[in-house]
């Protein structure tokens, strides 16, 4: 078959994770992610040798370092093991789970605590994405090892289910990787509704409710890890990375809500000290009496643009888009920046 001559769908592919206890070195993955885009990639350039050679085209080039990454955005389920493993990769911190706090007696809900953390420190550091590019005929399964989130951004609007974008970086890949879609199973997952969704801003921690809230209409939260994927983190005698490290993380939320007030300006401009938390709950879980969901909790964060709205025209109704810098709290020993709770049937991810 000539090259281009045949044809690949997209909707056949598949992605799938495992977590790495070696960094780079590829394990077998069996947490299947349904996803809306990937974009995992390798690249590799060249470096042409400039030199005299009495022509006008030069004739000599060298491989240049390889370059592992792509982004992968999907709906956030509670109950995915893919969606918690890429969440507590993010964060970097340890996860502990324990039953759900107003779980009755016998209830099956657990909840899985992850503070912003040094991935380094933790057991499985790094994961092997394997993807499988069109069917399973002609499709070709790719896998990429040592791969690190570099930026999770959770974002939310009306009329939408909780999204997650999350851009990795990565060590090595293999375009001859193995097929492991008998290995996944096909779950129905209920994403988490904006309906069921809230934003709570208060002046403390202790004040947050979830009765109290701002009445948003978009917003979301970003991640940043500044990775290092520099020549520092190479070495002769290999075109890929040899370490992966963390730098320091940046948090970020933005929000979109309707003017009527200067309450954010004047938090602004006087620089208050803010709390706030983020929930998407979905359904009761079975045999228990919580819900399953996401909680996002930001003990310490300052307003640095309070959308100061424009007036643009005589119809229109004044909108403000609200930034907010988070910082680590540092008003307890146990501290943090940002604490996820996840909420499902799952008794642990050890």
């Amino acid at each position: 078959m000539a090259v281009g001559q045949g044809n690949n769908d997209s909707v056949f592919s598949y992605l799938a994770l495992g977590r790495e206890t070696t960094f780079g070195t590829g394990v077998t993955t069996t947490a299947s992610l349904e996803f809306i885009s990937s974009g995992m990639k390798v690249t590799q350039g060249k470096k042409i040798l400039e030199q005299v050679e009495r022509r006008r085209v030069h004739s000599t080039n060298i491989n240049m370092g390889k370059t592992v990454e792509g982004e992968i955005e999907s709906y956030f389920y509670p109950e995915n093991t893919a969606c918690a493993w890429i969440l507590q990769n993010a964060l970097g911190g340890a996860i502990t789970s324990a039953t759900s706090t107003g779980e009755t007696v016998g209830g099956l809900a657990f909840s899985h605590t992850v503070d912003i953390g040094n991935v380094l420190d933790q057991t499985y550091a790094s994961m092997t994405i394997n993807t499988r590019k069109g069917d399973a005929t002609s499709g070709k399964a790719f896998e990429y090892t040592g791969n690190r989130t570099s930026e999770l951004s959770l974002s939310f609007e009306l009329d939408e289910a909780l999204k997650f974008s999350s851009s990795f970086m990565g060590k090595d890949f293999t375009s001859a990787g193995t097929d492991v879609e008998s290995l996944l199973t096909s779950t129905c997952y209920e994403g988490l509704s904006f309906v069921n969704g809230r934003v709570s801003v208060e002046t403390s921690f202790a004040a947050l409710t979830s009765t109290s809230f701002w009445h948003v209409q978009t917003g979301s939260i970003s991640i940043s890890n500044s990775l290092k994927n520099g020549n520092e983190s190479r070495r002769l005698g290999s075109d890929t990375l040899e370490v992966l490290p963390p730098g320091m993380a940046a948090i970020t939320m933005t929000l979109g809500i309707r003017f009527d007030t200067t309450t954010a300006l004047d938090a602004m401009t006087a620089n208050t000290q803010l709390s706030a938390e983020l929930e998407f709950l979905g359904d009761t879980l079975a045999g228990s009496a919580i819900r399953k969901g996401l909680k996002l909790q930001l003990p310490k964060c300052h307003i640095d643009d309070a959308g100061d709205p424009e007036i643009g025209g005589p119809d229109e109704q004044l909108l403000s888009e609200v930034s907010f810098q988070v910082l680590h709290d540092c008003s307890s020993a146990g501290g943090f920046s940002l604490r996820s709770i996840l909420t499902n049937l799952i008794a642990n991810y050890n």
